[in-house]
């Protein structure tokens, strides 16, 4: 035992070493707060539950570029500046990418997907799933989508039939969100929306992997990890973490387990299906991609820990994003019923009843408007951090002042540099979309004037895939399900918004956490994710 805890040791140093390097004194010279902690930095204070404020407080004082401290002293950049962002993600993005520790960590826990990948390997596989992930494919999961749905709208009115009802909406958004997962991306249903459904341990896998993966326990071994790789020596980074007696990470393993051998066993059973013909004309995610990558025309097929690691990735991406999304636009339509009511009155007129189809679905002028306008104003994921795989440089829109009073227009950028692009600023950048930038008002998209097609005075353009919004990034890490989300949050919205009606519960205040993946919780009594609303059946009075 104790020869384990020194070697743990004296990599664990190594690991600190191999962190403390990254130091940037370049960044000196740009104005910034100071952290209270020099072993943490602000990494704490980006992701504590009430953040907000510190956001704010760097986009009021500092505008849109600041030195940050990350762990150990190390010099972080934040910015929402146009000009480097489009050069983090579009015109200079060779020169960044995810960073190396968290791509590394995501490889040796669940395999290389596309989130633990890098280089001519990211391309490759993007290159391989975007079919999958296209408007054609997507639109032929619409009934998969509305089968969901229905699932969730009975569930619901078990809670509500005899009248009005207060429901933790977040609950079943949560066990939606889950369901449509496993139906859309592996054809496999978690029952999760029946009574006394028993629990999932896939599931619950799912749902708590991200939590364990960054924790702050966690920091030094993705270091560790990351510096053995280098070395050649990851089978040691594997022995220690095996030997390990962090808590957190004997979590992270025993979660990683449940999720890969899942992963596994739906990859051995569709392919042998696909080999004896019985894969027939299945539209989840998995299955469309097994046969694409079995084409005898395709040079770019994924081996097998490749296939088996995007499944992960997939629930991982798409899962708490989107759920909590969907409950940020029942919130702020429980408080806005005036657009609950018009958008209610626009998908019952369309739908008659019945489900709409994809098309009809995307020639819903209101709701498109609702699901942008809080995609904008409310990212789900408010954080990005990029790492400099090279020396370079990053322009600016315009200059800022350094910390002599100096103007700087361009910041040299280290190799190893760490950027913290804060998205929620890009998207209410009033260059952009105006002085009422910071208010959420869905018919600002059915003007003739509709805007941001780029930065008025810095003609920079959005290197956006959707709606010139920063919500689902850009360049070659953006999202690359973001049809999927928005195709899912719509046909979920339209589902719920023709049965039941939404109101604030008196007594039960929502606060939306900052953190990694905004969710909401009662007030800050708790940080559990719960969004309590008044429910009750809709009954037209036509």
């Amino acid at each position: 035992m104790l020869v384990a805890l020194v070697i743990i040791a004296g990599f664990l140093g190594l690991g600190l070493w191999q962190y403390r390097k990254r130091t940037n004194p370049v960044l000196d010279s740009i104005p910034g707060p100071p952290a209270t902690s020099w072993y943490e930095g602000h990494v704490q204070t980006q992701f504590g539950r009430d953040a907000w404020g510190f956001f704010r407080m760097l986009e009021t004082e500092y505008g849109p570029v600041a030195k940050l401290k990350g762990p150990l002293g190390t010099n972080w950049l934040y910015t929402w500046d146009p000009a480097a962002i489009h050069s983090i993600l579009a015109s200079g993005q060779a020169s960044f990418d995810a960073i190396e520790e968290l791509v590394e960590g995501f490889h040796f826990f669940l395999g290389p997907g596309l989130n633990g990948v890098a280089g001519d390997t990211h391309k490759k596989q993007r290159k391989m799933l975007q079919p999958v992930f296209s408007t054609k494919h997507i639109r032929e999961l619409t009934p998969v989508f509305y089968n969901v749905s229905h699932k969730l709208v009975a569930a619901l009115s078990r809670n509500v039939d005899d009248g009005l009802r207060e429901v933790n909406v977040m609950n079943w958004l949560d066990l939606a969100s889950l369901e449509l997962m496993g139906q859309a991306t592996i054809g496999y249903s978690f029952d999760l929306l029946t009574e006394d459904a028993p629990p999932d341990p896939f599931a619950a896998a799912i749902k708590s992997y991200i939590p364990t993966f960054f924790t702050p326990d966690t920091v030094i071994y993705r270091q560790l990890i990351l510096l053995s790789k280098k070395l050649g020596m990851l089978s040691v980074a594997r022995w220690i973490v095996d030997h390990t007696p962090s808590p957190a990470i004997r979590r992270l393993r025993a979660v990683s387990r449940i999720l890969h051998e899942k992963s596994a066993e739906v990859v051995r059973e569709k392919k042998e299906a696909l080999a004896m013909g019985n894969l027939g004309s299945r539209k989840d995610i998995i299955s469309t991609l097994l046969k694409a990558n079995t084409s005898e025309e395709n040079k770019d097929r994924l081996p097998d820990d490749q296939l088996i690691a995007q499944i992960s990735v997939f629930f991982l991406a798409a899962t708490d994003t989107t759920s909590n999304t969907l409950a940020r636009i029942l919130h702020v339509l429980a408080e806005h019923p005036d657009v609950q009511t018009k958008l209610r009155e626009e998908i019952l007129a369309a739908g008659d009843g019945g489900d709409l189809t994809y098309e009809a679905l995307q020639a819903l002028p209101y709701l498109d408007a609702v699901v942008k306008e809080t995609l904008r104003v409310y990212v789900p994921v408010p954080i990005n951090h990029r790492q400099a795989y090279r020396d370079t440089t990053l322009p600016l829109s315009k200059p800022v002042l350094s910390t002599s009073g100096t103007p700087i227009g361009s910041i040299p950028i280290p190799k190893g540099t760490i950027v913290v692009m804060y998205l929620p600023a890009c998207n209410r950048n009033p260059a952009l979309w105006g002085a009422d930038a910071d208010a959420w008002r869905p018919e600002r998209w059915l003007e003739p004037q509709a805007r941001a097609p780029v930065a008025e005075e810095e003609k920079v353009p959005i290197p956006s895939p959707y709606a010139r919004l920063m919500t689902f990034l850009g360049g070659g890490r953006a999202c690359i399900g973001f049809q999927f989300a928005v195709l899912e949050i719509k046909v979920v919205l339209a589902s719920l918004l023709a049965n039941f009606a939404f109101a604030p519960s008196p007594g039960k205040p929502v606060f939306w956490n900052h953190s990694g993946i905004v969710y909401p919780s009662l007030g800050m009594d708790s940080p559990a994710p719960e969004m309590w609303l008044n429910v009750e059946r809709y009954r037209s009075s036509r």
